[in-house]
């Protein structure tokens, strides 16, 4: 069953990919306080994103980057080549190269798509992080409300924003439902929020 759409975005100008945090935005990071399997950052996904799940697209991490690339172990260090071949690859490539394959995207498709199944598509991409196969997360977007998110291997959650606005108040107000601690900020309206660590 297909699940990933391609779709036409043009990912936010205001983003530095070449060092995130130069961006000219807002950012933080969501911490849960045990570490989080994949099982845990889906609920925690569904808790703080629901609301825009039929918005949310998703891109790889940079302004070009290749949908095939995301895996590290595609690329063949003794040929010094890049192989989209799920054959011979760990479970969590190959798995995730399938995916590409079942839903007809390309390894070097460079844009964007949507999900029409996030409770398929999320432990795919999770697993890859979270087993360090994957070395960036996807990069997943809001349009109509100008943020940002991806997950780290650590576990954590890491939000840029343009502006506070309706959406990212909501997503805190789930976060601190959720017992998140939020670091890394540099947006002083969210250090009076609370659970915030500098």
């Amino acid at each position: 069953m297909r699940f990933l759409e391609k779709i036409e975005f043009n990912s936010f100008g205001w983003l530095d990919f070449e060092n995130l945090p130069n961006s000219q935005s807002y950012r933080l990071e969501l911490y849960p306080e045990t570490d989080s399997s994949i099982a845990d950052l889906s609920i925690l996904f569904h808790s703080l994103f629901r609301r825009f799940n039929d918005e949310l697209i998703v891109g790889q991490f940079g302004r070009e980057a290749e949908w095939g690339d995301f895996c590290i172990d595609t690329w063949d260090v003794k040929n010094d080549r890049y192989d989209y071949s799920p054959k011979g690859k760990s479970k969590s490539t190959s798995t995730y190269l399938n995916m590409l394959y079942e839903n007809d995207i390309e390894p070097d498709y460079n844009g964007f798509c949507k999900s029409s199944n996030w409770d398929k598509f999320l432990p795919i991409i999770l697993d890859c992080i979270l087993n360090h196969t994957a070395t960036y997360s996807v990069m997943i977007y809001a349009p109509n409300h100008e943020f940002v998110f991806y997950f780290h291997h650590t576990g954590s959650i890491g939000l840029y924003y343009k502006e506070m606005n309706d959406a990212i108040t909501y997503v805190l107000e789930k976060a601190k439902s959720e017992d998140l601690e939020i670091k890394n900020t540099n947006d002083n309206r969210v250090i009076n929020m609370g659970n915030v660590t500098k």
